[in-house]
């Protein structure tokens, strides 16, 4: 992947070109993407803008990413942007030796490198999301081919750092492909840098409706390009018209109501608050709640195709490992592994296929034909390296402790939309508070607002009783000891207790623990996890939680639609007669927006959630896919009972 020269410049072996300059790799940096796109007067000008942003093709050794986060770090202090955000793709990702040798010529980045390698783990294909809370600073990293991770992007950018290999090495990355999908993702007076003036270059970019100029290049190069995007943005179409995003600048809201303090809502109040956001989040604090589980377990959900589900979970996986170090003390979650177990529902041809099509590697997933002795004879499954537990409540204290984060205790039992803003209600129609921005996170309550508020819901949330059994076990707790997962799940020793469960029922919905599931869940266990010493173990205490979730058991995220005017404007946008599906983008209802239905996935889905959200609101690009936006929606339920009846 990558060879050294004498004086320590790297260079791909893929391209046979190197990766910077070997004068000086961190002033050119400075001089032709720093210097080049005046990034220094743009972050520290007078105007105000809620974020600004960066994309990259050709992340490299990182040394862009680096020399603009200490630039930011410099003026940060001074500007009016509350968010720096960093997109940038990488088809042959360098590992983490290789970027810390080529970075070490570089003295004063190395806090920043240690605080990104530190983070550098668990990549997959896609996107990949990098939080630095503290910096306000956020790293998309694309794995992969830019030419189809491109439009795959939504967002617009203020500046593109064009530093591909060579065109005449790497010529995909500078055709009218890539130009397009810039264009496409242009801010108007989005502005470019680049150390080439090849001809194909000017020609594409030009054709793209930059103005380019070209100024003196850094070292023996005697001449490199910029350019300005003067056009108009362009509005960001898609081919479902009610997922289009709308562009127009949005003042950043002065108050948001968050409905809701389990891990749905604290994670999208912690979202707005680092980002400088006021953010009210009212809780009635339901003890049945799925979000009060102890050491709740987290790990891919692996598709033999990519689906919706394995991306959405990988996705959601790295980023929470990620960001934990950050969130939690040491003690109140352990990244221990988890072994799955293959069976009648997780099939090993699955699992086996899921790998593959994947493209996973050992860090993240690795195939266990046979188990051992503390496992049924012949039995197999797979081994999640990143798999963690959690201290769910600990979780969710931890992220509602932020200054902008204020904490009410009360129900809402109604809401109404008047005058541009909304007005909440306790049970007696007391008004509660007025609100700009309107955020719906608690649970199984959702629902019923939005019927009370339009007479039908846009979509339908599930009720779904848990039961588990908190354990205590004398035995020697073993740092190598795996969560264990079956049909039921045992989660390692700490402290002498284990967290086994857990029953999933759509039907009973009794709150209280029930003596029937405990034994199924003790009976299973007792079977299938061997090697315990099982006579020693005590039951010390049981929880039952009422988990929600959506009839396609993946989350509800987004702006809402009213479901009578959707039929309206939508109904026939599949039929033959309409064949260029020409359709209005129809406006959801105004500052309302909706994250629910986690299900049994809420700690792995929490956290990034919590940030698309954010960027929705927000009008940042996203930290995922087009087309995994696209399946949470939450008016997807509303578009498919339309096609359905086409």
């Amino acid at each position: 992947m990558i060879d050294w020269k004498e004086n320590g410049t790297p260079v791909s072996r893929e391209f046979n070109d190197i990766y910077f300059s070997p004068e000086n790799g961190l002033e050119e940096t400075k001089h032709v993407f720093i210097q080049g796109n005046k990034l220094e007067d743009r972050l520290t000008s007078s105007e105000v803008f809620h974020s600004f942003s960066i994309l990259e093709l050709g992340f490299g050794t990182g040394l862009n990413f680096f020399a603009t986060w200490q630039l930011w770090r410099n003026c940060k202090s001074k500007s009016n942007i509350r968010v720096l955000r960093f997109t940038s793709f990488e088809k042959y990702p360098l590992e983490i030796d290789d970027i810390r040798k080529a970075i070490s010529s570089f003295p004063e980045l190395n806090d920043l490198l240690e605080l990104f390698l530190e983070k550098y783990k668990s990549l997959i294909p896609g996107c990949n999301t990098f939080l630095f809370e503290k910096e306000n600073l956020v790293l998309d990293l694309w794995i992969g081919d830019a030419i189809q991770n491109l439009p795959e992007t939504s967002g617009k950018f203020d500046t593109f750092f064009l530093d591909g290999f060579a065109p005449s090495k790497n010529p995909e990355l500078w055709g009218e492909d890539i130009s397009t999908q810039i264009k496409r993702l242009s801010n108007k007076n989005a502005t470019f840098a680049t150390f080439t003036v090849a001809r194909s270059v000017k020609d594409c970019l030009s054709n793209a409706g930059f103005t380019l100029s070209k100024i003196r290049g850094y070292g023996r190069k005697r001449e490199m390009l910029v350019g300005v995007y003067e056009s108009e943005s362009e509005p960001d179409l898609n081919q479902i018209p009610f997922l289009r995003r709308q562009y127009s600048f949005a003042q950043i809201p002065t108050k948001v109501s968050v409905l809701g303090g389990g891990l749905a809502g604290a994670s999208i109040a912690r979202a707005l608050a680092w980002r400088g956001v006021k953010v009210e989040v009212w809780d009635d604090h339901d003890a049945l709640r799925a979000s009060s589980v102890p050491m709740a377990i987290s790990h891919p959900h692996i598709t033999k195709e990519e689906t919706p589900t394995s991306l959405w979970t990988l996705r959601c996986l790295g980023n929470s490992i990620r960001r934990y170090s950050d969130l939690l003390p040491k003690d109140s979650y352990q990244i221990c592994g988890t072994l799955q177990l293959s069976g009648e529902d997780i099939p090993w041809i699955r699992l086996e296929e899921g790998i593959k099509i994947h493209s996973l590697t050992k860090e993240l997933a690795e195939l266990k034909p046979e188990l051992g002795k503390n496992y049924p004879e012949n039995a197999k499954g797979i081994f999640y390296p990143s798999g963690f537990w959690t201290d769910t409540p600990l979780l969710t204290q931890k992220l509602l402790d932020h200054p902008n984060i204020l904490l009410k205790q009360e129900k809402v039992s109604s809401i109404s939309f008047e005058k541009e803003e909304w007005t909440l209600f306790s049970e007696n129609k007391k008004t509660l508070c007025k609100t700009e921005v309107l955020i719906l996170a608690n649970s199984f309550g959702i629902e019923n607002l939005l019927k009370d508020l339009w007479k039908e819901s846009p979509f339908s949330l599930r009720s779904v009783r848990g039961q588990l059994e908190i354990l205590e076990d004398p035995n020697i707790e073993s740092k190598k000891d795996p969560i264990r997962v079956g049909d039921k799940y045992l989660t390692p020793t700490k402290n002498g207790i284990r967290v086994n469960g857990s029953t999933f029922d759509e039907f009973e919905l009794d709150p209280n623990p029930r003596t029937k599931d405990q034994e199924e869940i003790l009976g299973y266990s007792r079977k299938t996890f061997l090697g315990i010493n099982w006579e020693r173990i005590k039951v010390r205490s049981q929880f039952v939680g009422i988990r929600s979730q959506t009839p396609d058991r993946f989350p509800i995220l987004g702006p809402i639609h009213s479901p009578e005017p959707f039929r309206k404007i939508y109904s026939g946008m599949s039929l033959p007669k309409n064949r260029k599906k020409e359709f209005p983008f129809l406006e959801p209802q105004k500052n309302l927006f909706v994250f629910g239905g986690l299900g049994s996935r809420g700690v792995l889905s929490s956290l990034l959630g919590g940030e698309i959200l954010a960027e929705i609101l927000l009008n940042e690009p996203l930290s995922i896919e087009n087309s995994l936006y696209s399946s949470l929606h939450p008016s997807r339920f509303l578009y498919r009972k339309i096609r359905n009846l086409e």
